[in-house]
C-alpha cells in the first residue's frame, strides 16, 4: 500500500490517497478548497497512474467535504459516509456562514452508506468500518489491521479517524447533532482497545498512536 497525504483549505484538513501495486486508489477526505489544490490532488493521481475506486468521508462537516464535488465529477466516483450524517449535507450553506469557509459547489448526495463493520477497500487494501458517534451523530474511523507494507516500510495497523480523536485531544462535540459523552464512550470502547502500535492519521495535526492516546483516557 502506498499512502499520500495531503493538508487541504484553511481548517488544515488532512486529506489521504491510499493506492495498491495494481494501481486502485480510495480518497479519504479529499477536502479541496481551490484550483491549486485540485491541480495537486489530480497531478498525483495522474502522476501515479491511480484509478480513483472510492471517495470516502470521515462525516461531514463542510471541512471535510468541500472538494467532493470536484472528485466525483472528474473521476465519476459519489461520496460514501454514515447515513446519519446525511443531512449536514443540506446545511453546506449554513455551515458556510457559520465557519467563514467560502462554498465553492456543493457536495453531491452520498452514493452509498457507510457502517459500523462495513469491511470497504479495493484489493491489498482493508478497511473496517467503526462508528463513534459525538463529533458528528456518523463519525466513522477506517481502521486497516494488516496493512503489510506501507510505502516501502513494513507497518503496524493504521486508523483514520477523521475528527474523533487527535494527537492529545478529541474533536469538538457543540455542532450539529454532537454529543461529548458518547464521543469519549466510542472512543474508550472503540478505538483505545485496538491495538497500541495502531498509527492514527487524523483528520487534523499529526500522527499519533493508539498507545499514545490511552494515556488521556
Amino acid at each position: 500500500m502506498r499512502i499520500k497525504q495531503f493538508v487541504f483549505n484553511p481548517f488544515g484538513v488532512n486529506g489521504f490517497v491510499l493506492s495498491n501495486d495494481a494501481g486502485d486508489a480510495i480518497l479519504i477526505d479529499p477536502s479541496v478548497s481551490n484550483e491549486r489544490e485540485e491541480d495537486a490532488l489530480a497531478s498525483y493521481i495522474e502522476q501515479s497512474k491511480l484509478t480513483v475506486k472510492h471517495l470516502f468521508n470521515t462525516h461531514l462537516h463542510l471541512d471535510h467535504v468541500l472538494g467532493n464535488a470536484f472528485v466525483a465529477r472528474k473521476y465519476g466516483v459519489q461520496p460514501e459516509a454514515h447515513e446519519e450524517d446525511a443531512f449536514m449535507l443540506d446545511l453546506q450553506e449554513e455551515q458556510s456562514e457559520m465557519f467563514g469557509l467560502p462554498l465553492r459547489e456543493p457536495s453531491p448526495g452520498l452514493g452509498n452508506y457507510l457502517a459500523e463493520g462495513d469491511a470497504v477497500g479495493v484489493p491489498g487494501i482493508g478497511l473496517q468500518v467503526i462508528h463513534v458517534a459525538g463529533h458528528s451523530p456518523g463519525g466513522i474511523a477506517f481502521f486497516c489491521e494488516k496493512p503489510g507494507e506501507v510505502n516501502g516500510q513494513k507497518a503496524p495497523p493504521l486508523l483514520f479517524p477523521g475528527d474523533i480523536i487527535f494527537a492529545g485531544s478529541r474533536g469538538r462535540s457543540d455542532l450539529f447533532g454532537g454529543d461529548d459523552d458518547a464521543l469519549v464512550s466510542g472512543i474508550k470502547n472503540k478505538l483505545l482497545s485496538l491495538p497500541k502500535e495502531t498509527v492514527v492519521f487524523p483528520g487534523h495535526g499529526p500522527m499519533t498512536t493508539i498507545g499514545d492516546e490511552r494515556r488521556w483516557y
